[in-house]
């Protein structure tokens, strides 16, 4: 591999900085966090029936105390829809992903530790053609190995590992991508990965801020 952009690195971590600031305010955890998910699904929610509460509202307000749709009342109704709807878009998206049951990601967290790999939960992959979720990946020695017990299909682990293929469109990242739905085998290949020296390390972190970057 190339010598890593750091410039580039710098702007992935600056950006992701700040979107972690503006989410642990309202109270969404950081990304590769377990329960992620769960948490921003509610918070999505939330912010969908507030938005959709205050535009009824300013509408309402319009219609029945000035007797008018011409009013800045309305106005700011319309305004609101744009975020009420990407937060409407969001939640549906995040409807669709299944994080790892708590038994289940304990088992996880327990390969973690004994194979001193380790785990990031909840991420998302979007693109054009749609969105793939990934509830456990590690990321080490230039290996990117998730598991994804729900996607019991070849095909769908395929299309899972095409989107993940993205990570290697970026010139200064070339990984090994593998995807499984058994747990045996996620633990079998973080096992046989070599250990990892200084350089690779520093390469594993660019190749997880990366991934973070591709989903929401």
């Amino acid at each position: 591999m190339s010598k890593i952009d750091n410039s580039t690195y710098k702007a992935i971590k600056r950006e992701r900085s700040w979107d972690n600031s503006f989410l642990s305010h309202i109270g969404e955890p950081e990304k590769g966090t377990y329960g992620r998910i769960k948490k921003r699904m509610i918070i999505r929610l939330v912010m969908v029936l507030l938005l959709l509460a205050v535009i009824v509202a300013d509408v309402l307000i319009s219609v029945l105390v000035f007797k008018t749709r011409k009013t800045w009342f309305v106005i700011i109704a319309c305004v609101m829809s744009i975020p009420f709807a990407r937060n409407l878009i969001d939640l549906f998206m995040t409807i669709k992903c299944k994080p790892l049951d708590k038994d289940l990601q304990e088992k996880v967290e327990a390969i973690g530790a004994e194979t001193g790999r380790r785990i990031d939960y909840d991420l998302t992959i979007t693109d054009e053609d749609g969105v793939v979720f990934l509830p456990a990946v590690c990321v080490y020695n230039n290996n990117v190995i998730a598991f994804t017990p729900d996607e019991k299909d070849a095909k769908k682990r395929e299309r899972v590992k095409s989107f993940m293929g993205m990570l290697n469109s970026d010139p200064e990242i070339s990984c090994r991508i593998f995807v499984t739905e058994n747990i045996n085998t996620f633990k079998k290949e973080l096992a046989r990965i070599r250990e990892a020296d200084e350089a690779a390390l520093t390469s594993d972190e660019y190749i997880r801020e990366t991934l973070f970057s591709l989903g929401f």
